[in-house]
């Protein structure tokens, strides 16, 4: 029985989970809403992490702040640098840097120096010249949009999981009348 109710609540979450993707996107659409990946891929990281629920959400919010923080600083450091250095010396040192932060101090870090923080990296320095004209958007946007579309699908679990209980009850009370 209670292999069944853990089948029927990873049903009922994952449509739940497809209506809340649904439902924020036609909501940051028509808010013209330029920053979802942000949001996005908070919850990607979120559902592709180990361990608990809780600690998956404060892993990808802080690994997520890591990772543009990290961003901001790799291009002050670049633009302060490569007027000194050159282009390619000044660009490789502030990169290398942070790429050494995030890898080389993850292990005594593990909840803020994360793939989270490298996929934010990466995707943020994808176009400089956007994230440099809206840092402080994409930090909003990150801190806000994604704490609040994700506490909303940890908050989706426990009447999923109640549905499913109730679903399986059913069922079993249907099959023992027969």
């Amino acid at each position: 029985m209670e292999e069944q109710i853990k089948k029927r609540f990873l049903l009922y979450y994952r449509l739940a989970l497809v209506a809340w993707i649904l439902v924020a996107n036609v909501i940051l659409a028509s808010m013209n809403f330029s920053y979802g990946w942000l949001i996005f891929i908070s919850n990607i990281m979120m559902f592709t992490m180990e361990g608990d629920i809780k600690d998956r959400l404060i892993s990808v919010e802080l690994g997520g702040l890591a990772g543009l923080a990290l961003t901001v600083f790799a291009l002050f450091a670049i633009s302060a640098l490569t007027p000194v250095l050159g282009s390619m010396a000044g660009f490789i040192l502030p990169l290398a840097a942070v790429l050494l932060i995030l890898i080389v101090l993850h292990p005594y870090a593990p909840k803020v120096l994360n793939n989270v923080g490298f996929a934010y990296l990466t995707c943020a320095t994808i176009d400089t010249k956007a994230f440099s004209g809206h840092i402080g958007t994409f930090f909003i946007s990150f801190i806000v949009g994604s704490v609040v579309f994700n506490v909303v699908c940890i908050l989706l679990m426990k009447p999923m999981k109640k549905l499913a209980v109730r679903s399986v009850e059913r069922s079993g009370a249907r099959s023992d009348s027969k």
